[in-house]
């Protein structure tokens, strides 16, 4: 989970933010991202602290709070998904007008039942297939390149509505 880049998205921030008004590197703070409240420097808690204008005691017992409730990242716009993607969370949470955009991919996808039922029916060839023609279609399409690296990333998660304004996004393996 990128614990990071959730709390400086909840504080309007994010990593580059940080490194712009403090100066510790990028690598260092996606190498942080990837690790538990615990293991933060405090370098890297004053870093936060002074980007968000929070105290280090506070940053340090939201930072804390985030961990235990497993927070989601949640996401306003394709640049968001991406990074969602890029960070590989196992949870997205969509928000605001960028789910009706999600819906209609959502109504793209087979159900489980669907999916098992091609699977099954084909030894497995059918996936293969539909990879295959999946990459062909991207190679001619017309869309954006973001677009295209948001329909090969989507593949792996499932769609989940919670209410209205939202879908929740989580990875296929974590129904295993």
């Amino acid at each position: 989970m990128s614990l990071l880049d959730i709390y400086l998205q909840k504080n309007g921030k994010k990593r580059y933010d940080v490194f712009k008004e403090t100066g510790i590197s990028q690598q260092m703070l996606s190498i942080v991202n990837k690790k538990s409240v615990s293991s933060y420097s405090v370098k890297t808690i004053q870093a936060i602290a002074n980007t968000v204008e929070k105290s280090e005691g506070t940053v340090l017992d939201e930072l804390l709070q985030l961990e235990n409730e497993n927070a989601y990242f949640e996401v306003f716009n394709a640049e968001d998904l991406l990074l969602a993607f890029k960070n590989k969370e196992p949870y997205i949470l969509i928000k605001g007008e960028y789910k009706k955009e999600m819906e209609e991919l959502a109504k793209s996808q087979l159900s489980d039942t669907e999916t098992l039922g091609l699977e099954l029916g084909s030894a497995g060839l059918v996936t293969v297939l539909g990879e295959v023609i999946i990459q062909l279609v991207d190679l001619f399409s017309s869309k954006d390149d973001d677009k295209k690296k948001i329909e090969s990333q989507i593949r792996k998660y499932k769609f989940k509505k919670l209410n209205e304004n939202e879908i929740l996004l989580y990875l296929r393996q974590l129904d295993y």
